[in-house]
C-alpha cells in the first residue's frame, strides 16, 4: 500500500510540475488566433516545442566552427499569431535588459528561429539559452554580418511584434 501512495504522490508531483512549467517567451502584438484578439501571448518550452520546428546548422563569431541548432520557426509563429498580415518589425529584449529593434524584412527571408537547442542539447541560460534568435549566419551577405550580430539575441523573453493593421 505504501507503494501506491508513493506512486500516486510521485505522479501528481509531475503533473504540478508540468503546470507550474515557468513561462520562457512573451511575444506582444496585435495578435489574432482564431477570430480572438490577444495582446499577449506567453510560452512554455513545452508550448515553443509543439510549434512548427526548423533546425540551422552554422559558424558564427561566438563559435569555433559550425554549430547545430533546433528550434521554432519564426515565420511560421508569425504566420500564426498574426494571420498571415504581414510583420514589419520586432523589438527583442533579453534577460539583461538588452534591446533591439529589428526590420523584419531583412531577416525575414533567412528563416529565423528561435533556437531552444544547441547541438542537440537544450540551451540553458549559461549557454545563451533558454532562447536564441538564431539566423544562418555564415549565409549572411558580408555587407550585412555587422548589422545581423545585433539580431541574434540571446536569453531572448519578450519579442513585440509590429504587424500590419487588418
Amino acid at each position: 500500500m505504501k507503494l501506491v501512495g508513493g506512486i500516486v504522490m510521485l505522479m501528481l508531483s509531475w503533473q504540478v510540475q508540468a503546470l507550474s512549467e515557468p513561462v520562457i517567451l512573451s511575444v506582444y502584438g496585435d495578435i489574432r488566433i482564431n477570430e480572438r484578439h490577444y495582446d499577449q501571448m506567453d510560452f512554455t518550452l513545452s508550448e515553443l516545442q509543439a510549434l512548427t520546428q526548423s533546425d540551422i546548422t552554422t559558424a558564427h563569431p561566438w563559435s569555433t566552427g559550425p554549430q547545430h541548432y533546433h528550434g521554432v520557426d519564426m515565420n511560421a509563429l508569425f504566420g500564426l499569431l498574426f494571420n498571415n498580415r504581414r510583420v514589419l518589425g520586432l523589438q527583442l529584449e533579453a534577460l539583461n535588459d538588452f534591446s533591439v529593434t529589428v526590420d523584419w524584412s531583412q531577416i525575414a527571408p533567412f528563416s529565423p528561429i528561435l533556437a531552444w537547442q544547441e547541438n542537440d542539447q537544450i540551451m540553458t541560460r549559461r549557454n545563451k539559452g533558454p532562447l536564441w534568435l538564431v539566423l544562418p549566419f555564415d549565409r549572411v551577405p558580408k555587407v550585412q554580418q555587422a548589422d545581423f550580430l545585433h539580431f541574434m539575441v540571446w536569453q531572448l523573453r519578450v519579442i513585440r511584434v509590429y504587424s500590419e493593421p487588418e
